[in-house]
């Protein structure tokens, strides 16, 4: 086990960075969209040369001079490309509108789903989603159909976007300076304003790659990375949120569950006998599963790295967690019995049967039930999920809520818990990172 002191973000440095970000935004909105235009031509022809020499500087320290001016040739000849280009059709104009006018397209349809489903399971964001989804739907009409002429409304959308993430800046570095997440009976939650959903949803993809390129080079000498705040008042964790990051089957864009004490409770997809359209639709399961079988199993055998958030609440906040578990599983829940356990109760040998219930029940410990009403009776892959489930459980433990803009994938969940534990005089105050099943006993 490797054990990392990690610095807190200063808050003042993040109240700076809110100002800056502020500033742009409103200048951006006074702006003529000409001007925008040529600032963001001038800003990727910019990035795109240091870049190319960034890359260059890391390929010789690696002795890999061929690809470093690859790197330096292929950046450098994009950037004179687009100056050529935008003398003649607005490339700077053209690609970031046709770019975001597609993914709108894209999450307006995807939030009207959410609206249907809604409808359909009860479950509350209907109206929002669908007027959300109905102006998403425009915005994306209007950027594709004439990208250049509407380009100044996407240079406006951007410089509220920019307002509204400073806020949401200020609200952070307020809650450290004033210290006001560390009040014990702390309940209310404050929202955040994320990054766009598409960056959200490939984070843990982009996260997979790294721990790859840090594995095959040598880097990761123990299984279990522990980070932990230099200064922090609490010396232990009561409950972690783990983010799971796989390439692999349904879950490619992650999953997300919360382990209080020694057992892991997890919301998903469990019941393969009731799932649809590879897993995006499905009869809602829960599972109650050991922590370190469970772990090992997510890494032996599913392949899959877990990202651990640890938290210290308070004593009345750990109880509003647990008591919400309690009632969801006594109200909405009914045990399934496993292929394993009819066998077993039958009087014949169980270890053949290999489906996914009887493996955990029969190797794992684990215990499995079926949501059989209430609003998580009907899993979708979009916002009836895991990371709705678990955000649902620790809405009233004072741990920030997730971006009301976003689509609920554990990409934008990771960033949330990220952000609080980096920043000072939160209750996030251990990251760990689950690599290989080595080690990962080991006491913290």
């Amino acid at each position: 086990m490797t054990v990392i002191k990690i610095k807190h973000k200063i808050p003042w440095i993040t109240f700076l960075g809110a100002t800056l970000i502020l500033l742009g935004g409103i200048v951006m909105f006074f702006l003529p969209s000409e001007v925008v235009e040529f600032a963001l031509l001038f800003a990727v022809i910019g990035i795109l040369f240091v870049y190319g020499i960034v890359r260059l500087v890391q390929a010789v320290s690696e002795n890999k001079w061929v690809e470093g001016i690859l790197a330096v040739y292929v950046c450098w000849t994009i950037a004179w490309i687009l100056m050529y280009l935008d003398y003649k059709i607005e490339t700077v104009a053209v690609l970031p509108s046709l770019i975001v006018g597609i993914v709108s397209l894209l999450l307006g349809i995807l939030r009207l789903m959410i609206c249907v489903n809604s409808i359909l399971n009860r479950f509350r964001g209907a109206v929002r989603n669908g007027i959300s989804g109905f102006f998403c739907l425009l915005f994306g009409i209007l950027l594709v159909i004439n990208p250049i002429q509407n380009f100044s409304i996407l240079a406006l959308v951007a410089s509220f976007y920019m307002i509204f993430y400073a806020v949401t800046m200020y609200g952070d570095a307020f809650a450290a300076i004033f210290q006001t997440d560390l009040n014990a009976n702390r309940r209310k939650r404050r929202t955040h304003f994320a990054a766009p959903n598409l960056l959200n949803a490939i984070k843990p993809s982009s996260m997979i790659s790294e721990i790859n390129q840090q594995i095959e080079r040598g880097k990761l000498k123990s299984g279990k990375i522990v980070e932990e705040k230099e200064q922090t008042q609490f010396d232990h964790t009561n409950i972690e949120i783990m983010v799971h990051l796989t390439t692999q089957g349904p879950n490619k864009f992650g999953h997300v569950d919360i382990a209080i004490g020694d057992t892991v409770y997890s919301y998903g997809t469990y019941d393969e006998s009731k799932v649809k359209f590879m897993g995006f639709v499905a009869q809602g399961s829960f599972i109650a599963i050991p922590k370190l079988p469970y772990l090992r199993y997510c890494l032996d055998v599913q392949k899959k790295y877990v990202i651990g958030f640890g938290a210290c609440l308070s004593d009345v906040q750990l109880k509003t967690v647990t008591d919400r578990l309690e009632t969801f599983m006594a109200n909405d829940c009914e045990p399934i019995v496993s292929e394993y356990e009819h066998a077993v109760k039958e009087g014949r040998d169980g270890a053949d049967y290999n489906d996914r219930i009887s493996v955990f029940v029969r190797d794992y410990k684990c215990k499995v039930y079926s949501v059989v009403s209430g609003p998580y009776k009907r899993y979708f892959g979009i916002n009836i999920n895991c990371v709705q489930f678990a955000d649902w459980l620790l809405s009233d433990s004072g741990i920030d809520a997730i971006s009301f803009s976003g689509i609920r994938t554990p990409g934008a969940y990771y960033s949330m818990l990220n952000n609080m534990f980096h920043r000072k005089n939160t209750r996030v105050i251990r990251k760990t990172s689950y690599i290989f099943s080595k080690d990962i006993d080991a006491q913290e």
